[in-house]
């Protein structure tokens, strides 16, 4: 009797997974066989292994294989049985081809003989190639169009093979026939391998002993008609069986569409010639396994266990965590699907009620991914708080990217309250720190070398163990390149390809010679050695961990070397072995992932063998290959592992969830649309079972749909973050959408599509006026909610504050104020740094706020004009140079002014602004060295400590680069009264620098002396009590606002009227807001953050209810008394 398929169906994954259990339980002839089980995702392994092992109680002695590979493996066998004679030849496999089109690519140009042929298209993009990138990247399309043609096209290939060329008058079929005939050449195909398995088989020419005795194919709900028509014919010799997940049990394989049933409609048809209604969502989404369906119609088969399908709808209500006893939203759907119903108002089905809380079905639009991340969060945080049976690992979220959604599901759902989660099928190198650190080191050729990248590969574990450096070394090494003035670039030879002129300074080897300089001279040392300034701040085990990195960074420029030459692909995979070896270590716990890694270099040089490759490429076409090998998606290791599944939207991912989530449900990023090339001929000729990937997404978000138990959450980006204008949903949602508003009848206020707030902390989430659906789980946002509240409504602190919908508030570590049993303690540097911007001191140290100042961050740019802190340093360096030392050697070899004669001009700038400074500083100035004085000035109120510098026998005396603004004239203010309070004859305080107004090249100004201590003290504590209270709430005062206003007070003797105020106003108008060139106090982020619109400069009433007015003359008046200019 001849066999055939038996084919299994059901529209629940379960009864297939325990249909398998009933086959694979029957002990075959041989039971020590393995048990062959297809699967088209890691995913549905990982699940159908726990529902084995559940079921028998151990998952031992089964192997799960892609339909491909099983099919590989089978011809495998049958050629091992045969002798090695019949494997010989290759099997042309994708990679193995990119390498042979690869080949006759480069060897196009050479040949003659195909000068008529000209490899139209490939001929036209090649030109101008000389890196052979593009080559390279054509060569993995073509290989990928033709591995495609081998699943569904073996019939053209065959026809290519025989000499057909003229297949297709598509001028792309020439040249693509005339490939594949070089190409089999070299190896066999799989259509003509299998062909052949599947004849020895017949013919009984192989031992079926090695042989798999059964097959199961499970839950395939799409396969090619190739693969389909294999496994039938090795259903003769052994037992296939076909577990398919099929939405429907009645006939659909001919349900049209319903924009089909329009376009029919529209030609006027006859009403028996209308193709039949049925369910819509089936009809527009299920036309992938609708073909499939209809393909197994062409085959004979069995069905061994009968009728497996079940209606959602007449399942019980237990399911559920309100145990309704009608059945909800979206087993309704689910049902119809399964019968083929189209509700809707005048259709057969009418629409049916909803009951008010049902919520098994809901689609929220967001304005963008962090904002889909946030909801989601709430929404499953909610489902477990409502059902006790629901569990994180109940719960799998798909989207179609990733990769692009993991930065923000990882942030989200990390924070309090954490939730389990695992993030599956990320790229390789976003998961692998061993393979990210390779590729990085092969991206570092083109690059330009800047110091944040290098240190980014140092701060690699991978890499930093190789070197015996720990993370805590990374601070160390950073900032000694930084002293070093390393920037970018190798040397001199590396920047000439970059820029032209071969600059050294700020390179790598200009550093390291410095550092190491450094390291074997005494410090301070200004003696060159080679044209080579020392860098101090090298010494002690300092030096053994600059000698680690040194090693490391000459390591880098070994493997760098290895890249400039082109090489064939055995020396390639030799030279990246020598780089694996020099520079990644091998200890760390990452043997799988450095096993993958040589892995990959065996296989490359294997499959450029097998293709007869040996031509040298370049580098950049060989990391194009090496890239494209490593850097895949990976679906392994943390799928279904105990926590919420967050995975990619793929094929077979209809595992049965309790909770299944969909994100990222945009019209733009769902369905995906396909990436086939021009010459692709499946798309231009297309057949019934074609792959087509707006069909299989389509396919995707139904079984999604039907594989959801409880409930179906939907997020998409649907509303612009710019302009809230509206983003349309995806077109398989939309179909969705549409089909429940048709579908049901919902009651007074019912809501199921929610368009959610730009900020998670909006007052919709928090109040107690809010809608149903709108809630939150976060207490930070809460607050931040509630501040707002309160400071807009202004009306105490609870009032506006909205309510909590929290399951434990309390458990928040909220803020509290505790006072402090201890005297505080207060740095006379901390006052200081209070007083140049108290508003920002609040922020930055009681709220913990901090913004990067701009330069804080190094943009790793060669100077090209010098402005801000490094002008100031290198202005109060030449100041300070009372020796006339020669400092244009020292700054240039310090590698702190721009190339060339650019940075003669800066340092002529310089100089014409210092001396000035420095000619009346040394008149003014003391000839004697100053010396420091000790603070300690303890009160019933406080202690401040500090050091007061500048001290000289009479008076102290200051000179600085920079101008004498109100800031800096304000700090040497309070070192001026600290000074008054530790010296037993204080003298006056001399203060020389630019002028403030540009007027004059410099300027003289001086603090008379404070006779009285008992004064001076005064003063000092008062401003450290304006200190402790700027502390625990903002202190209004600016220091150059504030000094400007009672400065031209104090010209009309501090008249406070309101017209000497209106007066005083307009003159320091634009110090607040200068909108034509953006500038003033209102554009200060922190002044922007506690103020906001508010302007206290507005007018003479809102300047004295801010308070900025008292504190401004409480700190100013003092020092405009002992003022003297």
């Amino acid at each position: 009797m001849i066999s055939m398929i038996n084919l299994i169906k059901s529209n629940r994954m379960e009864n297939l997974a325990q249909a398998l259990c009933t086959v694979i339980g029957k002990v075959p002839d041989n039971p020590i066989s393995s048990e062959f089980i297809g699967i088209q995702s890691r995913g549905m392994k990982q699940w159908l292994s726990q529902v084995i092992a559940r079921h028998f109680g151990v998952c031992a002695n089964v192997r799960f294989m892609f339909p491909r590979q099983m099919l590989e493996y089978i011809r495998e066998q049958s050629c091992a049985s045969q002798g090695a004679g019949a494997s010989e030849s290759g099997l042309l496999n994708r990679d193995m081809m990119a390498w042979a089109v690869l080949d006759a690519l480069m060897a196009k140009g050479s040949e003659s003989a195909r000068a008529d042929i000209d490899f139209i298209g490939p001929g036209t993009y090649l030109k101008h190639d000389d890196a052979g990138t593009k080559a390279m990247a054509l060569s993995h399309r073509i290989a990928s169009v033709l591995d495609d043609y081998q699943v569904y096209r073996p019939d053209m290939l065959a026809a290519w093979g025989r000499g057909e060329n003229q297949a297709f008058e598509d001028p792309h079929a020439l040249w693509q026939a005339v490939l594949w005939q070089d190409l089999i050449k070299k190896g066999v195909s799989l259509p003509d391998q299998m062909q052949a398995c599947v004849a020895a088989l017949e013919t009984g020419a192989v031992n079926t002993t090695a042989f798999p005795q059964r097959i199961s194919l499970f839950g395939i709900s799409a396969m090619p008609p190739f693969f389909l028509n294999l496994f039938n014919l090795l259903g003769r010799k052994m037992d296939v069986f076909l577990f398919l997940l099929t939405p429907t049990h009645q006939f659909f394989f001919d349900l049209p569409s319903p924009r089909q049933q329009e376009k029919a409609a529209l030609k006027n048809k006859a009403v028996s010639e209308l193709p039949e209604e049925g369910n819509p969502l089936l009809g527009a989404l299920g036309q992938s396994s609708r073909e499939t369906q209809g393909l197994l119609e062409n085959f004979d088969y069995d069905e061994p266990m009968g009728d497996l399908f079940e209606d959602p709808a007449a399942m019980p209500g237990d399911t559920h965590p309100d145990g309704q006893g009608v059945a909800d939203m979206l087993r309704v759907i689910q049902s119809d699907i399964l019968n083929l119903v189209w509700r809707g108002k005048g259709r057969a089905e009418d629409p049916i009620a909803v009951a008010a809380g049902d919520d098994s079905l809901a689609v929220h639009a967001c304005h963008s991914p962090m904002r889909e991340a946030q909801v989601l969060k709430d929404l499953i945080l909610d489902a477990l708080d409502r059902d006790p049976g629901l569990c994180p690992h109940d719960v799998v979220v798909m989207m179609p990217d990733i990769e692009a959604y993991a930065p923000f599901l990882e942030a989200v759902f990390s924070q309090s309250p954490g939730l389990p989660f695992t993030v599956s099928d990320r790229r390789r190198r976003s998961e692998s720190l061993t393979l990210s650190a390779f590729l990085n080191i092969l991206d570092m050729k083109e690059a330009r070398l800047e110091k944040s990248k290098i240190m980014g590969l140092l701060s690699c574990p991978v890499i930093a163990d190789k070197f015996g450096l720990t993370m805590g070394d990374q601070d160390l090494v950073s900032s000694l390149f930084d002293a070093a003035g390393i920037l970018w670039g190798r040397d001199g030879a590396h920047r000439e390809k970059i820029l032209g002129r071969p600059y050294e300074q700020n390179s790598w080897t200009f550093g390291l010679n410095r550092l190491m300089a450094g390291f074997a001279l005494p410090e301070a040392s200004t003696v060159f050695v080679n044209d080579v300034l020392p860098c101090d701040g090298v010494e002690g085990l300092e030096g053994e961990i600059l000698g680690k990195a040194a090693h490391f960074i000459y390591s880098l420029f070994k493997a760098l070397d290895l890249m400039d030459s082109p090489g064939t692909i055995r020396e390639w995979t030799t030279r990246f072995r020598t780089i694996i070896s020099d520079i990644l270590a091998k200890d760390l716990g990452n043997d799988g992932d450095m096993a993958v890694l040589l892995n990959a270099l065996d296989d490359m040089e294997k499959q450029a063998g097998q293709a007869g490759f040996e031509r040298p490429i370049s580098f950049c076409a060989v990391r194009l290959a090496l890239t494209a090998k490593l850097d895949v998606h990976i679906s392994q290791g943390s799928f279904l592992s105990g926590g919420i599944t967050f995975c990619n939207l793929m094929p077979m991912r209809s595992i049965p969830f309790k909770l299944v989530c969909l994100m990222g449900m945009d019209a733009q990023s769902f369905p995906r649309t396909g990436t086939s090339p021009g010459f692709d001929l499946i798309r231009q000729n297309p057949r019934l079972g074609d792959k087509q990937e707006r069909q299989e997404d389509c396919e995707l978000f139904l079984e999604a749909l039907l594989c959801a138990r409880l409930r179906l959450i939907v997020t998409y980006t649907g509303m612009r973050i710019s302009d809230n204008s509206p983003v349309p949903v995806a077109s398989p949602v939309a179909e969705l959408v549409d089909t429940v508003k048709n579908s049901f009848v919902f009651p007074q206020g019912f809501q199921w599509q929610f368009a959610h707030p730009l900020h998670p902390f909006s007052p919709d989430y928090f109040s107690d006026t809010r809608a149903p659906g709108y809630f939150s789980y976060s207490n930070a946002q809460c607050r931040i909610s509630r501040s707002q509240s309160t400071r807009n409504k202004g009306q105490g602190e609870n009032a506006g504050a909205p309510g909590f919908c929290f399951r434990d508030p309390d458990a928040d570590n909220a803020v509290k104020q505790q006072a402090s049993e201890q005297m505080p303690m207060i740095a006379l540097s901390d006052l200081i740094a209070f007083f140049r911007h108290p508003v920002r001191y609040y922020v930055t140290d009681t709220l913990g706020v901090i913004y990067p100042e701009p330069g804080q961050v190094s943009d790793e740019r060669e100077p090209f004009r010098l402005s801000g802190l490094s002008l100031y340093d290198l202005g109060s360096l030449a100041v300070e140079n009372r020796e006339d030392i020669d400092l244009y050697s020292l700054v240039k070899a310090q590698g702190r002014l721009p190339f060339g004669k650019k940075g003669e001009q800066e340092w002529a700038r310089i100089n014409d602004l210092s001396e000035p400074v420095k000619y009346l500083a040394q008149n003014e100035l003391p000839d004697t060295n100053p010396h420091i004085l000790d603070l300690c000035l303890q009160t019933e109120t406080c202690c401040i400590t500090g050091r007061v510098t500048d001290v000289y026998d009479r008076c102290r005396a200051v000179a600085g680069f920079g101008r004498l603004n109100p800031s800096r004239l304000l700090t040497q203010w309070i070192m001026h009264l600290a000074y008054s309070c530790v010296e037993e004859h204080p003298g006056a305080t001399v203060m020389v620098g630019q002028d403030p107004k540009g007027k004059k090249p410099a300027v003289r100004f001086q603090f008379s002396a404070v006779k009285e201590k008992p004064q001076a003290r005064a003063l000092l504590l008062d401003l450290a009590g304006y200190f402790l209270d700027g502390k625990a709430s903002v202190f209004p005062f600016f220091a150059d606002l504030c000094f400007h206003l009672v400065w031209d007070l104090s010209s009309r003797n501090y008249d406070l009227s309101a017209s000497s105020l209106s007066t005083a106003l307009s003159k320091c108008a634009g110090l607040w807001r200068n909108t034509f060139n953006s500038t003033g106090e209102s554009f200060n982020r922190y002044t922007a953050l506690v103020f906001g619109q508010d302007n206290p400069f507005s007018d003479p009433l809102t300047l004295e209810h801010s308070g900025v007015l008292d504190a401004g003359l409480a700190v100013y008046r003092p020092m405009l008394a002992c003022l003297i200019l």
